[in-house]
Parts: C-alpha cells; structure tokens; sequence
C-alpha cells in the first residue's frame, strides 16, 4: 500500500484539485484508492459530491476512539474510489485532538488495517496537529507548486516543517516522510519571474520536479463544481491529458523506489 499527502503550507496551488484527480487516474488504472479528506474546507469532498450532513467524517474518525473507518468510508461515484469525507466540523475536532495523548499518531493507527493500493491524503496548508498526522501517515508527500515568489519563498518552512516532523515524531515509530515530487500547477512561463521561480525549484529539487506540469484549465474548476473528476467532465481538456500523465508518472516513480 502506497500513502501519499498532498501537501503545501500555501493555500490555492491545486491541493484538492490534484487529489481529486489523482484518486480518479488512479482508480481508473484499476487501482483500489482510498482518498482522505484532512482539509476542513472539505473540498476534495465536495468536488466528488460526497455528502457529509448526517454522516460521520474524519473529525469523528479522529476523535471518538470507538469510530473506525468503516464508520466514515462513502463509496464515490468512481469504482474503485472511496472517500473519508471531511467539512468544516473538523476545525473544532482538530482542537480537541491537539490535546489528546500521542495526537500525532492518530490517523496512522486508524488507517492501519485498510486494504487499499492508494491512500491519498488531501491536506490543510496550516501546520497544525492535522498536518502532523498526515506527514506522520504517509511515505510520500506530493508538493503542488504554482510559479509565483511567495510559493517559492514558502518552501524552506514548508520543508522544516517535514524535516521536525520527521525528526521529532517520525523517529519514534521508524517513519520518514519524503517529498516525491513537486508538481508544478496553474503552469505558464510567459513571464520572467515564473521562469526564474522554476530554476530555482530545478536547483533546489532537481529530478523530484515532475515532468508534468498542470495547465491553467478552466475545465478543471468546472469538473469540481460538476462534482466530477476531470476525466469524466471533459476527457479530451489538456487538465485531464495533465492529470493522466501525472497518474503514469506517480506509479513509475513507486515501481522505481520498489
């Protein structure tokens, strides 16, 4: 089983979107994808038109020691694609997790026994005990990065953030989390700054900058306000090619870790 965050302590660079349809290229490859909403804007939810009024959520999972993830799991609307859901009850249940006992490593002990290839994690951009957990549980950590100065100037924080995290936690139960790769979105280079920014995400992450790049689309934002993933609100768009390559990418880089 493979566990994934996709993560950036910067908000709007595709987090969500690339969950979404990371998950979908994934399920569709005939993969078994469990995707984890630990964002309490519950975005990856909504873009797969879960539902969560009257449902239990990943706040319950990781708060009710008696909740486990059968309790929380919806099917979506993909074969092969479950979700646990999130929504904005988890900002409430983030405090009250925060002061709990070993906090950090509650996600990783619920998530444990599922039987799933893919676990993708959807992740805040806030550091917090949330974040936390999700470094803590997966192996790998996808960083979505749009070529501006202030996503560039985050990096280092976002980076010491997994490095402490690593160190501090990790440590404790033999896990280290690894950037995979940097995933370059909302991609153009017409200016000189977006092509500055990008040499220096070449020289700071070298071969881990993916060859795929996600275009500006608007298909992309129409596909979540549809409550589909891209490939089935517009096959043909360059977004849903983009997210295709990037699902082939993704699996040769585990075969080749493998």
């Amino acid at each position: 089983m493979h566990k994934i965050a996709i993560s950036n302590q910067k908000g709007g660079v595709g987090k969500s979107t690339t969950s979404i349809n990371l998950s979908a290229g994934l399920a569709r490859a005939g993969k078994k994808v469990l995707l984890v909403d630990l964002d309490p804007q519950g975005h990856s939810s909504l873009g797969l038109g879960i539902k969560t009024e009257n449902r239990q959520t990943v706040a319950e999972l990781l708060c009710q020691d008696n909740c486990t993830i059968k309790d929380v799991i919806q099917p979506s609307y993909i074969e092969n694609l479950h979700v646990i859901p999130s929504d904005n009850s988890l900002s409430a249940a983030e405090v009250k997790l925060a002061q709990t006992t070993a906090k950090e490593f509650v996600l990783r002990k619920k998530l444990k026994n599922a039987e799933y290839d893919f676990i993708i994690i959807d992740t805040s951009p806030t550091f917090n005990t949330l974040l936390a957990n999700a470094f803590l549980t997966a192996e790998h950590i996808i960083l979505p990065v749009q070529l501006d100065f202030f996503s560039l100037a985050g990096i280092q924080s976002f980076m010491e953030s997994i490095n402490c995290t690593n160190e501090k936690a990790g440590s404790l139960v033999e896990h280290h989390a690894n950037i995979m790769g940097v995933l370059l979105t909302f991609y153009k280079t017409r200016s000189n700054l977006s092509k500055r920014v990008l040499d220096a995400l070449k020289d700071i992450f070298g071969e881990k900058v993916f060859d795929t790049k996600i275009p500006e689309n608007v298909k992309l934002s129409e596909a979540q306000e549809s409550s589909k993933a891209v490939f089935d609100h517009d096959p043909k768009c360059s977004g849903a090619e983009a997210y295709h390559n990037l699902v082939k990418e993704v699996m040769g880089r585990l075969t080749n870790v493998n």
